[in-house]
């Protein structure tokens, strides 16, 4: 059981999800797209892993509750699980496409590298981690159609870079002795604000995919599910409600989905 809480299965599941709707963006021209889908759930497992072997000394503070701090799981295990999905991945990767092996492949790499050091680089580490995010629809196009999956990948990244500076945030006290990051590098007022604009300014962003092709039903859907909610949550983190923030967002990535099923 603390081997699963340490894969973030819902992470991953979020991700498997975000490689079917970008199957169906590009009309499904890619075949297996189920084997697409386990490799996304993979990938991100490994990333998740990794992240927590890396973070093990801030997690103590931010997220003691965690299988690694909280001594539930150790290192060796850990380690030993993550070469365990990394092998899978690329595996799974390999046997679908040229295509999904390269990109799965540079993701983790991304992923591996933002875990190990890029987290520590305020703003290049929030774009690296929103890039993979990006890379994620890439991956589940199958290479094709990809002026179709594209405007949706730059969507799910700016929702993502959102919920990284929203993080920043939350985990500032465990993060101070170690690393540099966006709410403390411009403190906490300025990454507030930046946050707080950046969901009033989601409505209008989100509906720019209908000048690419997009359906009127995809910004209808988009706008009730995406815009609208984030306009109400925008509010919140003013006052310091990071977690529920983070929570709505990471809510808003699924909804997000919904609509593009639409476009």
């Amino acid at each position: 059981m603390h081997l699963i809480r340490l894969l973030r299965p819902l992470n991953g599941i979020l991700s498997a999800a975000v490689v079917l709707t970008a199957c169906h963006l590009s009309y499904c021209l890619a075949e297996r797209p189920l084997l697409m889908a386990l490799g996304a759930f993979l990938i991100t497992s490994f990333i998740n892993v990794t992240n927590d072997l890396f973070d093990l000394p801030e997690d103590t503070v931010n997220h003691p509750d965690r299988p690694l701090p909280a001594g539930k799981v150790g290192e060796d295990r850990a380690w030993v699980l993550a070469l365990v999905l990394l092998f899978f991945a690329l595996y799974v990767s390999y046997k679908h496409s040229p295509w999904v092996l390269a990109v799965g492949s540079f993701a983790m790499f991304l992923g591996l590298l933002y875990n190990y050091y890029l987290k520590a680089l305020p703003f290049i580490g929030n774009l690296t981690v929103s890039f993979v995010v990006f890379l994620a629809f890439l991956y589940g196009s199958g290479g094709y159609a990809l002026h179709r999956v594209i405007p949706a990948g730059l969507l799910g990244a700016y929702l993502h870079l959102l919920r990284e500076f929203v993080k920043s945030l939350q985990d500032m006290e465990g993060d101070a002795p170690y690393r540099r990051t966006v709410a403390i590098v411009l403190g906490e007022v300025t990454t507030r604000r930046i946050v707080f604009w950046g969901l009033i300014l989601l409505p209008l962003l989100s509906v720019i995919p209908v000048f690419f092709g997009y359906s009127y039903l995809y910004v209808i859907a988009v706008l009730l599910l995406v815009g609208f909610p984030a306009l109400v949550i925008s509010p919140t983190v003013l006052y310091g409600k990071y977690g529920l923030v983070s929570g709505m967002l990471k809510l808003l990535t699924a909804t997000a989905l919904v609509a593009l099923w639409l476009a």
